[in-house]
């Protein structure tokens, strides 16, 4: 198995293609807090409004095209493509017997080895999403990186190098146990 190494990811981190290891541990999260939904429900149906004025008003087509485009494009990207996109993410979190895997669907295009030799320090660890990371996804603050999506708990791992890696789980105990075995 060839193993990828980006120029934007420490040297303890790969991509993998294909993964031939045992699954120890999977937990999948996807974002589905109510108060998210409230909020991408509204803007969606505000730029969904915005889009149909075009065709509510009474002026010419002639004088506001442009205007007219954009108001469509803006609705169809906010009022569909954005929560089709929110409805469809999720983070996906694999301990397996050669290390920890995390896929962030669809905004990491592959997933992300973290072998266990290179875990110096895992541990459960309560957190502000907002405050320490700057919200929920894929996250860099002067903390280190974070992949959450709900939640305040997770494990935190500190790596060989340094970097410091927030996983965001309803299960950090149990994540947290499986990486200390392994190390």
């Amino acid at each position: 198995m060839e193993k990828l190494t980006t120029a934007s990811m420490s040297d303890e981190v790969s991509i993998d293609e294909e993964i031939y290891a045992t699954l120890l541990f999977r937990e999948v999260q996807q974002f589905r807090q109510g108060w998210i939904w409230f909020v991408l429900v509204c803007s969606s149906l505000a730029a969904l409004g915005a889009a149909m004025m075009p065709f509510l008003l009474e002026e010419s087509w002639e004088e506001t095209t442009i205007l007219n485009i954009i108001l469509i494009g803006f609705g169809i990207v906010f009022g569909i493509f954005f929560p089709i996109l929110f409805y469809s993410a999720k983070l996906v979190t694999e301990v397996r017997t050669d290390g920890l895997y995390l896929s962030f669907y669809p905004f990491l295009f592959k997933r992300i080895q973290i072998p266990f030799d290179s875990v110096v320090k895992s541990e459960v660890i309560t957190y502000h999403p907002l405050r320490d990371y700057g919200g929920w996804g894929v996250r860099y603050g002067p903390q280190g990186k974070a992949f959450n999506v709900s939640g305040d708990r997770g494990v935190l791992l500190e790596l060989k190098n340094g970097e410091k890696i927030l996983i965001g789980s309803h299960q950090p105990e149990q994540l947290a146990s499986l990486l200390k075995l392994a190390r």
